[in-house]
């Protein structure tokens, strides 16, 4: 059963970077491997034009978990991660934030966290480091509308038929719990 909302999750960070600007614009830059322990790396983007979009929440069961950096370099959206692994001591809770490309927030997931957002702008790009290839197959999606205490802002949502029709916690928590059970064996 999902508990409750909490400022952080343990093992979640949040770090916003620096900028350099001039008359050209701006540039960021992040050492990755400070922050993810992995040698597999990839980056996917999460293009979204209108407002209201929700997209999760997402999670991989093992062997094909991934941890995730999540930020907004376009736009603006709520983002929501919850907490799958039954050995955290936030195990059951969700937390969420505002990420937009002002404040140049990031969120660091670990595994076992499903993730989320909604865009609060049109036009938002959401870009994700991830630790692991995508699997079809291990990729699971708990209904984003199942989570106790969870107002999505923007009422006037968007929602893909895959996301509407996913798991419920419960289930999510149980297989991904089974999962990093057979791969420790």
């Amino acid at each position: 059963m999902i508990h409750k909302h909490v400022e952080v999750l343990e093992g979640v960070r949040t770090f916003a970077t620096q900028q350099t600007s001039d008359i050209r614009g701006t540039f960021t830059k992040f050492e990755l491997m400070d922050l993810v322990k992995s040698e597999s790396i990839s980056i996917a983007l999460s293009n979204n034009p209108k407002i209201g979009t929700i997209r999760g929440m997402h999670f991989q069961s093992a062997p094909f978990s991934e941890e995730k950096i999540v930020s907004c370099v376009q736009g603006s959206i709520f983002d929501v991660a919850i907490d799958l692994r039954p050995s955290s001591t936030t195990f059951g809770n969700w937390m969420s934030l505002e990420i937009n490309a002002l404040n140049f927030l990031h969120v660091v997931l670990p595994k076992g966290v499903a993730h989320g957002f909604q865009t609060l702008s049109s036009n938002s790009i959401v870009q994700y480091v991830l630790t692991n290839t995508f699997s079809p197959k291990h990729a699971m999606t708990i209904d984003p509308f199942a989570i106790p205490g969870l107002d999505w802002p923007v009422r006037d949502y968007i929602v893909s038929d895959k996301d509407r029709a996913g798991m419920t916690f419960e289930v999510a928590a149980r297989i991904y719990a089974e999962s990093t059970k057979n791969q420790s064996k």
